[in-house]
């Protein structure tokens, strides 16, 4: 018996050691990005521990089962597994301490199973490594912290238990493991939307870890069929069908240019936030344009901002739309809609060809033409990373839409304003104006855009053409009123076309989701679409923008935005009086939240049956 007491207590020393390098990587991570976070509490970090079990169940289970069978003996190979669990850990936690700045999420399944990502990542390996050097000499540390404390949890004497006390450790040991795959004893196993129990919408990151998020998104991708209404209750509350009727157009427009601009959040644009501005330029055609100034983005990644803009599709579950099982669904998306109205149809993105599958989804989305890092002609514009430097392709952009034929439609992502920064050479001096180098690239961008429109202007299309200048997503943020589950959502959405358009500052809430039917309706065309926004040419109609991370859904309306689990909402805030979301009211106004969340069940149960029956077409 003092054998088995023996190593029994060697076993829970070791556990006890991967549930430590847990904690640690979870406080680092806290560290790393305490501005985001606000009232944070024990139990954040308490709570944690759960999905801890969760991950250390998995990845230590080789470990524990040779621990079981070796009865005591020193294997190598045990050992081994140890440390490999750990390495895997640390790794994953590692990333999301500088990575999460720009999600505002634990990283997913999703980093993996992104089409034509893999030879960015290749290519950019080292400039992160050379960028975030401290996180991996802290990564390596704990490596060594962990291999050393294992060492020191051996027994100082070799145990080896013949076979039957050897059966005594195998019950308690496999009853811990199972239990902690599942994360306690409840009828369903432990989920992210849980870590609600032990931490505020804003704070569920800390409660989770890397590894959790990414195994439950690998193995939770499909969308499951809704049924919070009736069929016919469910159109009279939310109905993704739009008819178009045809008009005559006093507006003078047959051209249409999206420009999507690289992680231009609101925050920089200050005409917009009201502070300092990194867009002189932007600020300029904001003056003279149709401005929504409380729009806001369906996601947090760029390939999650594509479908959104373009099919009114934004992405509603762990895996972007563009990588899941739907993306080969049939979709009316608007490079179909102006396809069979005769536009010439082009995408053009100065990256890698196949980045993020945009290549694949521009064509599902109807464009004909897609023109990446492949087509362009002056290969010294590359920028060493992620493609062609925003300056000279947007004037490429612009020689190659003066040989299209009228009319057209063009939709241009720009590149420049993503990490790690880069800027031409003979611009270093220009756009070195703050210390961050991120900034001075959405400097540089905003110079780019200038040197686009200043030739634009010149051309004979460009009074019959209508600008959108949007963003894919926002980035880090540098203000405190941006850094909360509202802001990190908040971009521009700006429709130019000086000969026909008033500059108007409008109010209403409205999203990414929203650009692809107002296009159609401001350009007078018939037809039917189903997507999941609106035209915003109809002022009656009630505006909204919904966004998911961490498997709850934001839905905002009005005054209000709402948290949402799926099956209840946990959180109703004046996004007015409390744009830092730091009152929850869901108390004192539960007639208000029971109304948004009538709605938001609506256009849940429309969205995940749709795409699970392959129901987006009129």
């Amino acid at each position: 018996m003092k054998e088995l007491y023996r190593i029994y207590l060697t076993y829970f020393k070791k556990l006890l050691i991967a549930f430590a390098l847990y904690s640690i990587c979870r406080i680092l991570f806290y560290l790393f990005n305490a501005s985001y976070f606000s009232e944070i509490t024990v139990i954040n970090f308490l709570g944690g521990i759960r999905f801890d079990w969760v991950v250390i169940s998995y990845l230590y289970g080789p470990f524990s089962l040779l621990f079981i069978f070796s009865g005591g003996k020193k294997w190598k190979i045990t050992s081994f597994f140890f440390h490999l669990a750990s390495l895997i850990g640390i790794v994953f936690n590692a990333i999301d301490f500088e990575y999460f700045k720009f999600t505002f999420k634990r990283t997913t399944a999703d980093l993996f199973h992104t089409a034509g990502l893999e030879n960015d990542i290749l290519n950019l390996l080292p400039t992160f490594i050379l960028d975030y050097w401290y996180v991996l000499i802290i990564a390596i540390l704990l490596v060594f912290l962990s291999i050393f404390l294992y060492k020191k949890s051996d027994d100082r004497e070799e145990i080896a238990l013949r076979f039957i006390p050897r059966l005594a450790l195998i019950i308690p040991i496999l009853f811990i493991n199972v239990i902690g795959a599942r994360g306690g004893v409840q009828l369903k196993p432990l989920n992210v939307i849980q870590a609600g129990q032990y931490a505020t919408a804003q704070n569920i990151p800390i409660a989770l870890n890397t590894p959790f998020t990414i195994m439950k998104s690998f193995s939770e991708s499909n969308l499951e069929p809704l049924d919070y209404y009736q069929e016919t209750e469910l159109n009279s509350i939310y109905n993704p069908i739009q008819r178009f009727q045809s008009k005559d157009s006093t507006t003078g427009i047959d051209n249409v240019v999206i420009i999507i601009l690289e992680s231009f959040a609101h925050e920089f644009i200050g005409s917009l936030s009201g502070d300092k501005s990194f867009t002189p330029y932007l600020d300029e055609i904001a003056d003279n344009a149709l401005v929504f100034e409380n729009a806001f983005a369906n996601g947090k990644k760029s390939i999650e901002a594509l479908p959104a803009i373009l099919a009114g599709i934004p992405t509603l579950m762990n895996t972007s739309y563009i990588s899941s099982k739907y993306a080969s669904n049939n979709i009316n998306a608007i490079g179909t809609f102006l396809d069979n109205n005769h536009f010439e149809t082009t995408f053009y993105h100065g990256g890698e060809n196949g980045t993020m599958g945009f290549n694949s989804f521009a064509q599902i989305a109807g464009i004909k033409e897609y023109i990446g890092k492949n087509e362009y002609p002056y290969q010294g514009d590359y920028d060493g990373n992620w493609g062609i430097f925003d300056e000279p392709f947007l004037q490429f952009c612009l020689e190659d839409l003066n040989r299209k034929n009228e009319p057209f439609f063009a939709s241009i992502f720009t590149l420049s304003s993503h990490h790690p920064f880069t800027i031409p050479n003979e611009h270093q001096d220009k756009f070195n104006k703050s210390e961050n180098p991120f900034l001075n690239s959405i400097l540089y961008a905003d110079y780019a855009l200038k040197s686009f429109f200043e030739k634009t202007q010149n051309e004979e299309w460009f009074d019959r053409t209508l600008f959108v200048i949007t963003a894919d997503h926002t980035s880090q943020s540098f203000t405190t009123k941006y850094n909360n589950r509202l802001g990190m959502y908040k971009i521009p959405l700006i429709f130019y076309a000086p000969n026909a358009i008033i500059p108007y500052r409008d109010q209403r809430v409205c999203q990414q989701s929203d650009i692809y039917p107002t296009i159609i309706d401001f350009l007078g065309i018939q037809g039917t679409s189903i997507g999941f926004g609106q035209s915003l040419m109809d002022k009656d109609s009630p505006s909204f923008a919904i966004n998911f991370i961490n498997d709850s859904y934001q839905y905002i309306e009005g005054n209000y935005c709402i948290h949402f689990d799926g099956e209840k909402t946990y959180a109703l805030y004046d996004r007015i009086q409390d744009p830092a979301l730091l009152n929850n009211l869901i108390e004192q106004k539960k007639e208000e939240a029971t109304k948004l969340e009538l709605k938001l069940k609506a256009i849940l149960q429309q969205y995940n049956n749709r795409l699970i029956n392959n129901n987006l077409t009129p």
